[in-house]
């Protein structure tokens, strides 16, 4: 099958769910020949900070030398970027080329009693497999939900990685933090170092304990000592005491606090990549951060005059919190316009009374996806809060509004399928 046709493929298996569970990605991943166990993993779950951190650690190891693949999702723009070697996304014809060859076999495996693959194991098979059929080294791989019963959680890293924990997905992992913290430590596996991001000290404590139970070396991110942050329109800068590299000055291009604290699961994991044999050091780390680029997440989009137009893909509480304490510390005191469109399984006004307070005016839109929040919903909760509101159900047209504004400082947030659809316009137009 060609190019588009593959993605057609990829995306049908939408059609049955949402499906956690191992047996059958195991099945499909024994019948192509456990490609998984071809190279080192780093395994990283949690709740924002997934990407970034999945970021810093693939610089990194590509500043020690090795070929690495990092899986991560969702993608912006282009299924490709999910599964991407050595900073280069898949190509149209080596994806098309895995999903002819996968198809007989998730259809083998359905036909085998194991039922048929859902969208995101059919991706995650191919981004293991691909990994191996291209000789990396070392993989990033990031979980999709939960991390228990992720179907990412095949595989026997390293190193686990788990960033910060919030509310998410509460039809699926539970209604409060210690169950969602239950699902993510199943990436915790007997013997294997992990790294724990910066927590509530109960989730903490938790995750600590097992560690300790699964005999598993940890290091907290939060205990290493952050002093001197300055947090700019280009990124962020600080230093901090490592126990065992002495002081380190960091540079990276990712703006926020909550990237500083992103920053420090690299960095308390420095110490196990070495361990694996991987050719870490601090410096290497170092460069890896100032390296590092995510796209999406606090990116100011060139070219646009005295207009500063960020998108952030803030798409939970949690995020819009780091959104607002962003804003906050990059531009104090100043308001700002906003393009947000959010899918309907978010608690909407929740997020709205989180970013009502820096807002001067919110356009309303439609994500292009069928789980968007209604536009009318979305108005009515924003307009009870006392922000000037507009809808716009068509999301070119909103950004076109968000363009046009008298105001100097703008950002379209809400939905990662929002940003990724209107961030592939505004650099299409930027670079005709």
């Amino acid at each position: 099958m060609d190019y588009q046709a593959a993605i057609k493929y990829i995306h049908d298996c939408s059609k049955f769910g949402i499906k956690l569970g191992l047996e059958r990605i195991g099945e499909i991943l024994k019948r192509v020949g456990d490609p998984q166990n071809q190279y080192r993993i780093v395994h990283i779950a949690g709740t924002n900070g997934k990407g970034s951190t999945a970021a810093f650690y693939d610089f990194t190891l590509r500043e020690a030398g090795l070929k690495v693949g990092r899986f991560t999702s969702p993608h912006l723009s282009s299924y490709r970027e999910r599964i991407v070697v050595n900073g280069e996304p898949i190509p149209e014809a080596d994806l098309a080329e895995l999903v002819t060859e996968l198809q007989p076999v998730v259809e083998a495996v359905a036909a085998a009693g194991f039922g048929p693959p859902t969208e995101f194991e059919l991706g995650t098979a191919l981004g293991l497999l691909y990994f191996a059929r291209q000789g990396v080294e070392t993989a990033v791989i990031e979980v999709g939900m939960g991390g228990r019963f992720d179907a990412t959680n095949i595989v026997m890293p390293v190193l686990s990685v788990i960033t910060h924990i919030a509310l998410e997905h509460r039809e699926y992992l539970g209604d409060t933090l210690a169950k969602i913290a239950f699902e993510k430590a199943g990436i915790i596996k007997t013997g294997i170092p992990v790294v724990i991001g910066k927590q509530e000290p109960e989730i903490e404590k938790y995750l600590a304990e097992v560690a300790v139970e699964r005999k598993a070396p940890y290091r907290l991110a939060g205990s290493l000592q952050v002093e001197q942050v300055d947090i700019g329109e280009t990124g962020n800068c600080f230093s901090l005491s490592h126990p065992l590299y002495g002081r380190i000055e960091v540079r990276t291009g990712l703006t926020g606090k909550h990237q500083v604290s992103n920053c420090l699961n690299l960095l308390a994991g420095i110490e196990f990549l070495s361990q694996a044999g991987l050719n870490v050091t601090s410096e290497k780390a170092i460069a890896g951060l100032i390296k590092a680029v995510w796209p999406g997440r606090f990116e100011r989009i060139p070219d646009l005059g005295r207009l500063k137009l960020y998108l952030d893909g803030a798409h939970n509480p949690d995020g819009m919190r780091a959104l607002v304490a962003t804003l906050n510390s990059v531009y104090p005191g100043r308001k700002v316009d906003l393009l947000i469109g959010i899918l309907n399984n978010r608690p909407l006004a929740e997020m709205a009374a989180i970013l009502a307070p820096v807002a001067r005016r919110v356009i309303v839109t439609r994500v292009p996806d069928p789980k968007s929040a209604a536009v009318e919903d979305l108005n009515r909760i924003f307009s009870e809060l006392g922000v000037e509101t507009r809808a716009e159900p068509v999301p070119e047209k909103g950004l076109d509004m968000l363009l046009h504004t008298d105001n100097e400082l703008a950002v379209v947030c809400g939905s990662l399928y929002l940003i990724g659809y209107l961030r592939e316009k505004l650099l299409s137009k930027s670079q005709g």
